[in-house]
């Protein structure tokens, strides 16, 4: 599959400012914290046209007391992934392509290709705040936001990659994982130094 890669679009702020209002509705009870993540957030940056929400909880207890609520809202659950990371609990905001409906869940033995039957048009990352988990994302968008060189030279890296055939949009992030890692382990030491004494542990 090809991965589409759009040149930044002003109106992503804007969609992810109606996502941020319905899933505050949504998850009420939990007082969360919402963040726009993801390239999409960051200003001149080309991204997959998918906005990416963080959503930040008080307590690892709360994280599958938001399942219910969210798919109830016809949001899809990606249980599939949650071994490989079971701090977090994955939504997606699923378009269908063909007239298929799409799922309440994505199970551990699911077969599931992004691009296929459905595009997402968001994906909800729900994590506990202030870990390491909500704090990676946080930098990573944070440090591009203040170095337009780095932003580009992604961005450069993105196009790239995105002129070959990917299995599916894990393979692509896997063709950038080298470059994104070394900018993760620069933004968090960035990051740490710009928030010293500002956020709980």
């Amino acid at each position: 599959m090809k991965i589409i890669i759009e040149d930044y679009q002003t109106g992503w702020v804007n969609d992810f400012l109606e996502q941020k209002d319905l899933i505050g509705l949504i998850l009420i009870d939990f007082d969360p914290l919402i963040e726009h993540i993801g390239s999409t957030s960051v200003v001149g940056l080309c991204a997959k046209p998918t906005i990416d929400i963080l959503v930040g909880l008080q307590a690892e207890k709360q994280l599958d007391a938001t399942i219910s609520p969210m798919i109830s809202q016809g949001y899809t659950y990606f249980r599939k992934y949650e071994p490989a990371m079971p701090y977090r609990r994955l939504f997606s905001n699923l378009k269908p392509l063909t007239d298929q409906v799409p799922p309440e869940i994505i199970g551990l033995n699911d077969e599931f290709v992004r691009g296929q039957a459905f595009i997402a048009l968001t994906n909800i990352h729900i994590v506990v705040k202030d870990t390491p988990h909500w704090r990676r994302h946080l930098a990573f968008r944070d440090f591009l936001r203040a170095h337009a060189e780095l932003r580009d030279e992604y961005g450069r890296l993105k196009k790239v990659v995105s002129k070959r055939e990917f299995k599916d949009t894990n393979d692509y992030n896997n063709a950038k994982a080298e470059f994104i890692k070394e900018i993760e382990r620069q933004a968090l030491a960035w990051y740490n130094t710009q928030n010293e004494g500002t956020e709980s542990s």
